[in-house]
């Protein structure tokens, strides 16, 4: 079964791979615990805010080629929306939900092409300088990229890890700003 049809979501989208990266990595974060959430939406009969977080996933999934789970929430919408929807089904959306977002992670993992604007750094002038370019830019960073500028900074660990949180949230301007303050 295919959880994501890349060739749609790169289609989508012009064949910006880039784009398609940040978007999937915003899903992901986003909707991770969405199943969670669904459970005590409708344990507290909170049915059309059920409903209409599956409404969204729908959406999201439609246009970025997660067919599967689109067709998923296509039938469980509703039933949120009534307050039909049983555990069993919600777990099994959860399922799905999981299986997509691990082939949107393949996806961003191995098929993502390397910015010719990430040039290898080796020492942290030039990692710093490279990363700033990359967050001015709001380009996507692949995981190992960000691996490599985060061992070449010159930071303090909290700092790091501050950092590294803001790009994973792809708030740039806020990973921008703590770039800045760090190396001051």
């Amino acid at each position: 079964m295919t959880y994501f049809n890349s060739e749609f979501a790169v289609s989508q989208l012009n064949g910006n791979k880039e784009l398609l990266c940040r978007l999937l990595t915003k899903f992901n974060t986003d909707y991770a615990n969405a199943p969670q959430d669904m459970q005590k939406k409708c344990a507290n009969s909170q049915f059309d805010s059920a409903s209409l977080l599956v409404h969204t996933i729908k959406g999201v999934a439609g246009n970025l080629g997660m067919l599967h789970l689109y067709e998923h929430a296509k039938m469980l919408e509703p039933k949120c929306k009534e307050g039909q929807a049983a555990l069993s089904e919600i777990k099994e959306f959860g399922d799905t939900l999981t299986a997509t977002i691990r082939a949107t992670q393949h996806f961003i993992k191995t098929e993502v092409i390397p910015q010719e604007a990430l040039p290898d750094d080796a020492n942290n002038a030039q990692s710093l300088q490279s990363l700033e370019s990359v967050l001015t830019k709001n380009q996507f960073i692949p995981a190992d990229k960000l691996a490599q500028y985060m061992q070449n900074l010159t930071m303090s660990a909290a700092q790091k890890d501050d950092l590294l949180l803001a790009i994973q949230q792809l708030n740039y301007e806020a990973a921008l700003t703590l770039l800045r303050s760090a190396v001051k």
